[in-house]
């Protein structure tokens, strides 16, 4: 577990949030194993995304790092009808922490994108708490869900010496869905050995978007964000995706 005094002028990663890590539920499309829908989100099988983001008060995202999200994700994925993505503000659930379960009850209670017919979703969860799992900063638990811990990445982004709260949201954005995507070996097969097998469906490569360990990589404001390396990239080509 690192600690957030470390990250000052660090991206962090959930390593040991309830991410990262495939999760057995039972549900339809939208509510089944993280990395089970890696090909459905790579392929033209569903030809468009629709992304519901959620925010509490004073969390939305700012424009910029959806923009940049957006046009990681049309580097990687076949959506002939497009890549949108829709805002909603909903209300704090008045907890200073939350735990896996709270976030899951929030998801239920609010999500209104699903899948279906010829459109795929997604749904992401920004949170005016942190996680009871300590400094976590985002998750992706199952095949299209995401949580991103706001007060956490506030508290560390957007102040002197500091990354950017764009920059860090960006790179939360693109990290978490890289594990919807299958990456590493969880949904989309390697097509050369590269898994930290040590740090679960992490990338072995410390330059890497996937790598467990770039949280311990200080970066200033002005650094360019991390990428997905060739081995990543081509294990989501050989699983539908560009």
């Amino acid at each position: 577990m690192f600690k957030r005094q470390k990250v000052y002028l660090l991206l962090v990663f959930s390593v040991s949030f309830f991410a990262c890590k495939k999760t057995d539920v039972v549900g339809g499309k939208d509510y089944s194993t993280l990395g089970s829908s890696a090909h459905d989100l790579l392929a033209s099988s569903y030809s468009s995304l629709e992304i519901q983001i959620q925010y509490m008060p004073g969390y939305q995202p700012d424009h910029q790092s959806t923009d940049n999200f957006k046009n990681f994700l049309g580097q990687y994925l076949n959506k002939p009808n497009g890549i949108s993505i829709i805002e909603q503000q909903i209300p704090s659930d008045g907890k200073s922490i939350l735990s896996v379960n709270e976030v899951v009850a929030l998801e239920k209670k609010y999500r209104t994108v699903f899948t279906n017919n010829h459109q795929i979703a997604v749904y992401i969860l920004i949170t005016d708490g942190i996680s009871d799992k300590s400094d976590i900063f985002g998750s992706a638990y199952w095949n299209t869900s995401i949580c991103l811990i706001g007060k956490t990445i506030s508290n560390n982004s957007g102040t002197v010496g500091q990354i950017s709260q764009s920059q860090l949201l960006t790179v939360l954005f693109e990290h978490e869905f890289g594990h919807l995507l299958g990456l590493v070996n969880q949904g989309s097969p390697m097509q050369t050995n590269h898994q930290d097998v040590s740090d679960g469906a992490h990338c072995i490569n410390k330059n890497c978007l996937m790598y467990y360990e770039i949280e311990t990589e200080a970066i200033s404001p002005t650094s360019s964000l991390p990428s997905l390396d060739a081995n990543c990239v081509a294990d989501l080509k050989a699983n539908g995706g560009k």
